[in-house]
């Protein structure tokens, strides 16, 4: 999961600023205005990282960091100012802030601090991971009910199209769980045959059959004491299905050709692109094993559900890639962002990471252009009928000036509801309106 960051700042422009900095780093950032707010917004969702002023109407800096450290004694928090004084500073450090930047900002000495400190810090060690990464409200609740999920031992299933991300988050699962020490095995269920996976799965005794020249053990005992990723398990027979449901059920199993019992301690995460409640109903999938496994139940939504991320997610791939390649690309070109968000990316995450990957390879510039696209995108045209259900993929296409003045002009001047009006994100509508100097 992303870094999580909240600014704390009563001027809005640079809260909007540093947002879109730090975001643009695949950060997870919240901002708040009134410092009297920030301790229930921390109630409500930890910060790995604070960056706060000092001088706010209400409440001062220096007492909300005392505030904020009485109950939260190991977080980071960054002190920020345009009125530095050494009486500043001194209350500052006293109180456990790990810097004190004076305004204006030294952006690239913050910004390495802020990265070397969040890759440091406890809560790095969960799984960051390049497409778990999103603004839209769907994929936040996602992530805060793998948060709380992963701790447990209860079984979840992972539901959605291929592509979507559903192995990012198993991996998320296990590296953020009390069996993140132990061993994580992974198991394709469609890629072995039926005849094979009861071996696969529970391991088989020397003369078990033909072949079977010795003791072999199978992912459950090999995952003992950690997590059995079982993907695509709607491609299981129902045969293997009743066999995987009693160990389940008994905690216990044997290897074939053998009868001695052997303890299950694992925990089980599975993913499937299939609809299996409707498995169930054509009696194509055991109904008392689907609730045995799906005590919770993750869905990740396609690519063209959740096309707001889509820049987010290109800024993601782009710094792995250009790494990678020894590239320096930063960004993709206007026309090649409104193709982007034209298209219905059926191979959801998976192919727009492909695109990227390939599209670095071949771009000799600093951002990515439709050339350095392959064929079947250079020829996507703008389609002003898709995405005609949701007034987002709209806006998209054609955001506009007067659009966002209409829209402030309805809702009375209030950017929330604006925002809302147009079907975008708060954050998107700010740099739009930064971008066409509407204030």
């Amino acid at each position: 999961m992303p870094s999580n960051i909240l600014i704390i700042d009563d001027e809005e422009e640079m809260c909007l600023s540093l947002s879109e900095i730090f975001s643009s780093r695949r950060y997870s950032v919240r901002t708040c205005t009134e410092p009297l707010s920030a301790l229930p917004l921390l109630k409500e969702k930890p910060a790995d990282l604070i960056l706060m002023d000092v001088r706010m109407p209400g409440m001062g800096g220096v007492s909300l960091l005392k505030n904020i450290r009485e109950s939260y004694p190991e977080l980071g928090i960054i002190m920020m100012s345009g009125y530095a004084s050494t009486d500043n500073i001194v209350q500052c450090m006293k109180y456990g802030a790990l810097n004190f930047y004076e305004k204006p900002l030294n952006l690239p000495d913050l910004i390495t601090e802020a990265d070397e400190y969040l890759k440091n810090c406890p809560a790095a060690e969960s799984a960051v991971c390049d497409e778990l990464v999103s603004e839209t409200p769907c994929m936040q609740d996602i992530f805060r009910v793998l948060m709380t999920a992963a701790p447990t031992d209860a079984p979840v299933i992972i539901t959605g199209e291929s592509g979507t991300g559903k192995e990012r988050i198993a991996n998320a699962i296990h590296s953020n769980s009390r069996r993140s020490e132990g061993p994580y095995v992974k198991l394709n269920c469609a890629a072995i045959p039926d005849a094979l996976l009861e071996s696969e799965l529970f391991g088989h005794a020397e003369g078990a059959f033909t072949d079977a020249r010795k003791n072999r053990e199978g992912k459950f005992e090999v995952a003992q004491g950690g997590t059995l990723f079982l993907d695509e398990i709607g491609d299981m027979s129902l045969n293997t299905q009743a066999k995987l449901l009693r160990v389940l059920q008994e905690k216990e199993f044997e290897r074939l050709g053998s009868n001695d019992l052997i303890k299950a301690d694992i925990r089980i995460v599975a993913a499937t692109n299939k609809n299996i409640p409707e498995m169930i109903k054509k009696g194509e999938f055991r109904e008392d094993l689907y609730y045995r496994i799906s005590v919770i139940n993750i869905h990740l939504p396609p690519l063209r559900e959740r096309k707001q991320d889509i820049p987010l997610l290109c800024s993601s791939f782009l710094s792995l890639f250009s790494g990678s390649y020894g590239k320096e690309v930063c960004g993709i070109s206007g026309e090649v962002e409104e193709m982007f968000m034209n298209h219905s990316w059926p191979g959801n995450i998976r192919e727009l990471k492909n695109v990227i990957e390939r599209a670095v390879i071949f771009c000799g510039a600093d951002k990515i252009q439709k050339a350095d696209l392959p064929a079947q995108y250079r020829e996507l045209q703008p389609s002003r009928n898709e995405g005609s259900e949701n007034m987002l993929d709209e806006i998209y296409k054609d955001l506009s000036r007067q659009a966002i003045s209409e829209a402030l002009s309805s809702s009375g001047g209030s950017r929330s509801k604006a925002a809302e009006l147009l079907g975008i994100h708060r954050k998107t509508l700010y740099n739009r309106m930064k971008k066409y100097g509407l204030s």
